[in-house]
């Protein structure tokens, strides 16, 4: 497998794990409006949620996003 294929296999799965985590989070904070809590407790499991999804996220956006360089710039 050459190194272009494995790179877009690498990208195709980082994209496909995103997706699954954004799932993840949308149901998470869907399920949260189902459960009988008082709004304080609500708001803090809300926040802690809000900041595991950017921990987890950021970076694989981040590497998905990254320019790819594969050569040395030509003199």
């Amino acid at each position: 497998m050459s190194r272009k294929q494995q790179q877009a296999k690498l990208k195709f799965l980082r994209e496909k794990i995103l997706l699954e985590l954004e799932d993840f989070y949308k149901h998470a904070f869907e399920n949260i409006s189902d459960l009988e809590l008082g709004e304080g407790d609500i708001a803090k499991l809300a926040q802690i949620l809000l900041q595991s999804k950017d921990g987890a996220l950021t970076p694989l956006k981040n590497e998905i996003e990254k320019p790819l360089i594969t050569k040395a710039p030509l003199k």
